[in-house]
């Protein structure tokens, strides 16, 4: 059964996730990320992310820090094409 909607780009059902951003587009509309096993298979991030889901690195607990690792390199990969660029807000140090 697929709870995710179809991919917005091709239409398919090989949506594997969504992200949805607090930024929006240039139209004001809200962006959401989508990792499409179709559209995304040729975008270094996103297919080391769908390779991860695909040997079921999302059902072993022990490979968690793995799959926050490419989730985290796709949100980047994905920001990017919107021209943005993650930044890391600095935390005050512990007196």
């Amino acid at each position: 059964m697929q709870d995710l909607p179809p991919c917005s780009r091709c239409g398919g059902d090989l949506i594997v996730t969504t992200a949805g951003m607090s930024q929006t587009d240039e139209a004001g509309q809200p962006i959401t990320l989508e990792l499409c096993k179709s559209c995304d298979a040729d975008k270094p991030a996103a297919a080391a992310l769908l390779a991860f889901f695909t040997e079921g690195g999302g059902h072993d607990v022990s490979r968690s820090a793995e799959g926050a690792r490419l989730l985290m390199e796709w949100t980047k990969e994905g920001m990017s094409r919107h021209g943005w660029s993650w930044v890391e807000t600095p935390r005050p140090s512990p007196n």
